[in-house]
């Protein structure tokens, strides 16, 4: 019966409730303790308690902590130590005024002056004005990453210019009108090396220009991907692979990569071979031991695009660079500067199908160096 005792004295329905009175105690308690306890955090290694590390216990973490960072790593280029004749300060205001100056595929334009070049109405200004003048070239302006050599060029680019580098040299005066290849000349020259080297190291392409050139279309259509060295040309005979042509290392690009690192190095300690040579020189001499010794891919740029005075482009159709080469003195180079500049705004003013012709060249009469 159903209200009847068992044996034990208790009958089934006293049991069936101590029974469920039971139950339910001890599911408050393991619900109760569940309540307090921390959960488990899978994916996370905020604590040494959560996982069991491996033995090499501190390259464990080491390696959590480079793939925690792998996207920061991608989009800034890591910093390296400075070289001897920079402070760790100066090093970083050059990363800075760098990162700020690229063009958008981390590419830096530079460019150097003296107090001589960078006076008012000399070549800093002509090179600047070149810029304003050429089809579609302003807006490289903003990019030009200008290195002075001596105080008071550094004082009159930034009067111009927002990205202006101060490469100190100690000991050397590097300010005045320079007389072609004596010593102070030759220190002028090879001081921007090392600096082109860092550019490079810190990850950044580089387009070195002299101040010395008008830029009067966008020389970039010219300068390929596949070589890692770009040249412009003295004497350009026909074939851009040739190495028999004469290079001009005044306009020169350099892909940034560690073959190039290690052919500015080159390039630099060769001065010693060739100590009474300027850097182009130098350039030309070791240029057949730079490709088989590095492996690196050099291409000439043509004169008809990119050129100069020592071969000097007849079709302003085709002139994307002029520089003034072969030509000795800062007075021709900027006599002959401006005219350049004033045949160019002669060229524009004539209507497009009159340009198409090939009639409006370069006057030659009058001219210092231009030949």
């Amino acid at each position: 019966m159903i209200g009847g005792k068992g044996k034990g004295g208790l009958s089934p329905i006293s049991a069936f409730v101590l029974g469920a009175a039971s139950a339910t105690i001890f599911l408050v308690f393991i619900f109760s303790n569940q309540h307090t306890r921390q959960p488990l955090e899978i994916s996370s290694f905020k604590t040494k308690r959560q996982f069991t590390a491996p033995s090499d216990h501190a390259n464990f973490e080491n390696k959590v902590n480079n793939t925690s960072s792998i996207r920061a790593v991608n989009k800034r280029t890591p910093k390296k130590q400075p070289h001897a004749n920079q402070t760790s300060d100066d090093d970083q205001h050059l990363q800075d005024m760098l990162r700020k100056a690229a063009l958008d595929d981390n590419t830096i334009i530079m460019t150097s002056v003296n107090e001589a070049w960078a006076a008012p109405n000399a070549l800093l200004d002509s090179f600047f004005e070149s810029f304003r003048v050429g089809e579609n070239m302003e807006r490289f302006l903003k990019h030009i990453f200008v290195v002075a050599l001596d105080a008071k060029a550094y004082q009159r680019c930034k009067s111009l210019h927002p990205y202006c580098y101060f490469l100190k040299q100690e000991g050397l005066d590097l300010s005045g009108e320079q007389s072609y290849m004596k010593n102070v000349y030759l220190d002028l020259v090879w001081s921007k090396l090392k600096l082109q080297q860092r550019i490079l190291e810190l990850g950044y392409n580089l387009l070195f220009t002299d101040v010395d050139i008008a830029w009067l279309r966008d020389p970039f259509e010219y300068i390929t991907l596949a070589p890692h060295i770009s040249t412009s040309s003295d004497f350009y005979f026909g074939n851009p692979d040739d190495l028999a042509n004469y290079p001009n290392t005044g306009f020169i690009y350099f892909k940034s990569c560690k073959k190039n690192i290690k052919v500015m190095d080159y390039w630099h300690k060769s001065r010693k071979r060739f100590p009474e040579n300027h850097d182009q020189f130098v350039f030309n001499e070791i240029k057949h031991e730079i490709v088989k010794k590095f492996g690196v891919r050099m291409k000439f740029l043509d004169t008809a695009h990119i050129s100069g005075f020592c071969q000097l482009g007849r079709d302003l159709s085709k002139i994307a660079t002029v520089h003034m080469t072969c030509c000795i003195g800062l007075e021709n180079k900027l006599f002959d500067l401006k005219r350049i500049l004033e045949d160019w705004r002669s060229y524009l003013a004539h209507p497009q199908w009159e340009r198409q012709l090939d009639k409006i060249k370069w006057r030659f009469e009058g001219g210092r160096c231009i030949h």
